[in-house]
């Protein structure tokens, strides 16, 4: 497969995966959906996880190869998102935007 193969599909799963995202967000009700800001910057994070890069620049030398398994350490950014958000939110909201448990 040529590099320009290769970018083509990376390109394709990364648009049928904003996709995917896109229609679950729009399926909840207009309260309930995300912060726009908040919800690019998931989808960006999640695709730096999976190693998108927005140049053309080497893979960070402190990153594994291959990757492993994040689960933990996602989990842990989130909560710390989430402590954040909930934070900086207005109190009557409790929340913001019910960002989960804390």
């Amino acid at each position: 497969m040529t590099s320009a193969e290769v970018l083509r599909r990376a390109i394709r799963e990364a648009a049928q995966a904003l996709a995917h995202r896109v229609y679950e967000r729009d399926q909840l009700a207009e309260d309930e959906r995300p912060d726009p800001y908040a919800f690019a910057l998931d989808y960006l994070n999640a695709q730096i996880g999976h190693g998108w890069r927005p140049t053309n620049a080497q893979k960070n030398p402190w990153t594994s190869t291959p990757l492993r398994d994040n689960t933990d350490t996602n989990a842990r950014g989130m909560a710390l998102a989430r402590r954040l958000l909930n934070r900086e939110s207005d109190a009557d909201k409790e929340g913001y935007h019910d960002a989960g448990p804390v």
